[in-house]
């Protein structure tokens, strides 16, 4: 009974070293020895949403609301939008599961995440549940930026045109393609 307990206790200890490492890993400044470890802590880092970057600390935070949307244009030119679900405008409760989305969105166009996007496509994708006869499509992926109310006003004006940023285009020749 004794060795179960040690193996207990051997196995956490790994894990807690293994993200301890991860988190650190991931944390320091671009150097050799982050470009050789990432790679690791990537498939573990990623689907997770424990990365984390710069961007949200001073001197120069992120201040616009970035919204992901995709534009899917199929064989017969029909278009197809899908809107990324919008924290923002979900209840409290809906919320809490999804406090990681605007974290994803702005990762995104980050030239580091450039994998995700395919694979974001591809969620899109599947999300759509395009039959099979409406490939090959064409997928653009992009952001729509928005920036904060000037200090001292409650909104920004609704009318207001959004800046793109265009994370990608990708096509896509058949459905088994999307599908993993």
């Amino acid at each position: 009974m004794a060795w179960r307990r040690i193996a207990g206790r051997l196995a956490i200890s790994a894990f807690v070293v293994f993200h301890l490492t991860g988190l650190v890993t991931w944390n320091i400044p671009i150097s050799p020895l982050r470009d050789c470890l990432i790679p690791l802590y990537r498939p573990y880092m990623l689907p997770l949403g424990l990365w984390q970057s710069w961007w949200m600390f001073a001197p120069d935070p992120m201040g616009d609301t970035a919204v992901l949307e995709s534009e899917v244009i199929d064989a017969k030119g029909t278009r197809h939008v899908y809107e990324f679900p919008r924290v923002a405008d979900l209840p409290w409760w809906k919320k809490l599961p999804r406090f990681r989305h605007p974290k994803f969105t702005c990762n995104l166009m980050v030239d580091e995440f450039a994998t995700q996007r395919e694979f974001t496509g591809r969620y899109v994708l599947r999300q759509l549940g395009l039959p099979p006869e409406a490939y090959p499509v064409h997928l653009s992926l992009y952001c729509q930026i928005k920036a904060p109310p000037p200090p001292g006003q409650p909104f920004t004006d609704p009318l207001a045109r959004a800046r793109l940023h265009n994370l990608g285009i990708y096509d896509f020749v058949a459905l088994d393609k999307v599908r993993p």
